[in-house]
């Protein structure tokens, strides 16, 4: 598989149990339409399975990774791994030109670090931080607008959790 970060993103998300194409498109802040094409490449290259499951409702179309999509996804995380710790050590030594030079040969990587839960967020906002850079400006086009609106900042569906509405206990 010629790796591209959005089928990175569907396989994980798939791997996670995200059944059907509209939780993935949510899930992934991806469009239906590019779901649907990501699904249907990952399928004919043998990394996901599409099987029809018995329901109280009849039946219904789920996605399942396969063997072969688990391994792509283990290989593809481990390199994700290797590609945020240089940027840790290259922050760490304060290496600006070098730092902006990683960032961006891996902009479009990011969301999917930030998906699959690579990138320590905390750690990552200090660095940009140190670095005279923001969220804007290392994300793909588009990225940071999507977070943006719901959040306020660009949040990739890790798991933040939800706080709830805090005027409910007096905030």
């Amino acid at each position: 598989m010629d790796p591209e970060p959005k089928d990175v993103m569907v396989l994980e998300a798939i791997a996670r149990g995200q059944e059907n194409e509209s939780k993935i498109a949510k899930t992934t802040r991806l469009t239906a339409f590019e779901v649907a094409s990501i699904v249907e490449r990952l399928i004919i290259r043998g990394l996901v399975e599409r099987t029809e499951k018995k329901g109280f409702l009849g039946k219904k179309i789920v996605l399942k990774i396969t063997n072969k999509g688990g391994e792509e996804l283990h290989t593809r995380k481990y390199e994700l791994e290797e590609k945020w710790q240089k940027m840790v050590l290259l922050s760490k030594q304060g290496d600006k030109k070098q730092f902006q030079e990683a960032v961006e040969m891996n902009k479009s990587w990011l969301p999917a670090m930030m998906f699959m839960g690579v990138i320590d967020m905390m750690l990552w906002m200090s660095m940009l931080s140190l670095m005279g850079m923001t969220m804007g400006s290392v994300m793909p086009e588009g990225y940071v607008d999507q977070g943006q609106a719901d959040a306020g900042q660009a949040d990739a569906g890790g798991d933040m959790g939800d706080f709830g509405d805090l005027g409910d206990i007096g905030f």
